[in-house]
């Protein structure tokens, strides 16, 4: 029985937490602040005024005018005819109505701004949190998760931000203030009709908590129909070649019914609470008006009066109402807090160390000494040690799962090494910051990334460069020619993942990309293993421009590509088992030597010279 509790101190803590978002911006707050006052005193005014007006309206005199008269600076009501009350009480009215207009404007703009500069800081703060994460955590977190707090997430979070704490401070302004002239009309009636509001607050708690949860659920399930529709995007091509669509349709049926339960449960809940509400309001005034009509038939209460308090009860109850509302925002958007706090809060399992400092430039060697690396509970490195020279080009072949990748990944400290360490020039990488190290490292990988911006900027990749160095690295790419025939040259957009070039066309641009980086220290991944031969020939002249003086780690399955390598190391189940240059391991007849005949002999291909 002690969760609820937990689970209210969670809500609190979260909501305080999220509230503290808002302290950069308590200018705009305490603006927001000035007009809710503003609002809830006009409010309240005209709720007094109805009485004394329709008394004024319904008597000959101008006693109910002179009443409301006073209110205004340098008037005497007393010396006011009928007549000249007929034209002031209109322009009082419509005074009041332009502050009330003014002050809703600006409590409106001012909150929404102010809501709109968390959603922001949150947003940015959340974007630079996954651009530190190393790949284990989106190994582990799906994307759809991810774009869902960015997304549903952050959109709850704005109405919570935005409309519940505007809310919360001008309907509770706005019932003080009506309260306050509810009591100063007549403070009896008023002990009646408010006796029912300590009763609201236990249903606005209750509603709350469990909206709470099940709004908590709702942007859970959300996650994991987006994880389903990104996932079926990505492999439609799989899913219909296969016949699998009746499969994924079910998949995902599953997890739209999901959904449909958990809003089916939410709607459930909100359905309820505004009766509730309602019939709470109604036994005030029922009470209220029974005590009242009684008074005003012993004479002992003014009905002008008792109409103000009445207009002063009906304008009191529809902020209470909106309070009411404002739980299942507040609880949607407490439960979307959670979920971007915990990503924020998720510490990277790569990260620099107490006194890192900056690398220096790569001059000499990069040793791998008894690197021990695992996922989890599975090790895939055992013990891997060999050196890289300046200016060499080391090979990484063996079978799929040898560790070749998951060894070049430990270089850029994608991941951490369990134990053993990589030095550069004699010293732990992790010594150096991550951002010192990584500027020194070029990448091209099998799997081209490219973004649906421009050729400009996806070579550009965030360093600045004129169009002539671009020119010159498109040159030395072999890929300057298709960039000229392109529509806008540089400028053109090459949609997202590069969809609008040729396999060969986006793994040049990955090579111009690395030319102009131009790091001393260079990974292939695998950079030609997915194109046909002639895009292969092209992409491999690109590459060797780019390997040329540079320490490079190449990784390839197809040995024509490697066996003019300086060394070459053999990987088998994560351990090193052979080291050498092509004719020697040839002649040593081990595994290399039996990769070799598979790709060659078997094939009837003539041996590389």
């Amino acid at each position: 029985m002690s969760r609820p509790a937990h689970d209210m101190g969670s809500f609190v803590g979260t909501y305080l937490r999220l509230l503290g978002t808002v302290r950069p911006y308590l200018g705009g707050l305490a603006g927001a602040l000035l007009c809710m006052v503003l609002l809830a005193a006009t409010t309240a005014i005209y709720a007094w005024m109805v009485g004394p007006l329709l008394k004024f309206l319904i008597t000959r005199g101008g006693e109910g005018g002179a009443e409301i008269l006073h209110l205004i600076p340098g008037i005497d009501p007393s010396g006011l005819d009928r007549g000249q009350m007929l034209v002031w009480l209109p322009v009082f009215i419509l005074m009041v109505a332009a502050v009330k207009g003014i002050s809703y404007f600006g409590q409106f703009y001012l909150m929404g701004m102010v809501g709109q500069r968390v959603i922001r800081d949150l947003r940015t703060r959340m974007f630079a949190r996954i651009t530190e994460m190393s790949p284990a955590f989106y190994h582990r977190t799906p994307t759809g998760q991810i774009v869902s707090r960015f997304t549903n997430d952050v959109y709850a979070i704005e109405q919570a931000v935005t409309f519940a704490v505007a809310s919360y401070l001008r309907d509770t302004l706005e019932i003080a203030a009506l309260a306050v002239t509810a009591f100063l009309l007549d403070w009896k009636l008023s002990l009646i009709a408010f006796v029912v509001m300590p009763a609201a607050i236990v249903p606005i708690v209750t509603f709350g908590k469990r909206l709470k949860t099940v709004s908590l659920d709702g942007q859970n399930s959300l996650g994991r129909i987006a994880d389903r529709l990104q996932e079926a995007i990505r492999g439609m091509r799989i899913i219909q070649v296969f016949g699998a669509e009746p499969a994924e349709r079910r998949r995902f049926g599953e997890e739209a019914d999901g959904y449909f339960r958990i809003m089916r449960r939410s709607f459930a809940v909100r359905a309820l609470q505004s009766p509730v509400m309602e019939f709470l309001g109604a036994a005030g005034l029922a009470a209220t008006i029974g005590y009242a009509g009684s008074r005003v038939a012993a004479g002992t209460l003014d009905p002008g009066h008792f109409i103000s308090f009445f207009a002063a009860v009906m304008l009191l109850y529809n902020p209470i109402k909106s309070l009411g509302r404002m739980g299942d925002v507040t609880a949607a958007g407490v439960a979307a807090a959670e979920r971007v706090y915990a990503l924020l809060d998720t510490p990277s399992p790569v990260r620099d160390r107490p006194g890192a400092v900056a690398a220096p430039p790569f001059r000499e060697e990069l040793v791998f000494d008894s690197v021990t690396f695992a996922y989890g509970d599975k090790e895939v490195l055992h013990g891997v040690s060999f050196r890289a020279r300046r200016g060499e080009m080391v090979a990484l072949v063996g079978p799929s799962g040898s560790g070749k990748s998951t060894l070049v990944n430990l270089i850029p400290r994608f991941y951490d090494v369990n134990s053993g360490a990589i030095r550069m020039d004699g010293r732990d990488i992790r010594d150096f910051t991550l951002s010192s190290l990584r500027v020194q490292i070029g990448m091209v990988t099998q799997e081209v990334i490219l973004f649906n911006d421009s050729v400009r900027a996806n070579v550009c990749c965030g360093r600045p460069a004129d169009d002539e160095r671009l020119w010159q690295v498109l040159e030395r790419a072999n890929a300057r020619s298709f960039v000229e025939r392109l529509p806008q040259g540089l400028d053109t957009r090459i949609g997202e993942g590069g969809i609008l070039l040729s396999g060969g066309e986006r793994q040049r641009l990955a090579v111009a990309r690395a030319l102009l980086k131009d790091a001393p220290l260079l990974i292939l991944d695998e950079a030609t293993s997915a194109l046909d031969s002639e895009s292969e020939r092209e992409v491999q002249a690109a590459l060797e421009e780019l390997m040329r003086s540079r320490t490079t780690l190449v990784i390839a399955h197809r040995l024509s590509t490697v066996y003019r390598a300086d060394r070459i190391l053999v990987l088998d189940e994560g351990r090193l088992i052979e080291e050498g240059s092509h004719p020697a391991l040839l002649k040593a007849g081990g595994l290399y030597r039996k990769i070799y005949d598979m790709q060659f002999a078997e094939a009837d291909q003539e041996e590389p010279e």
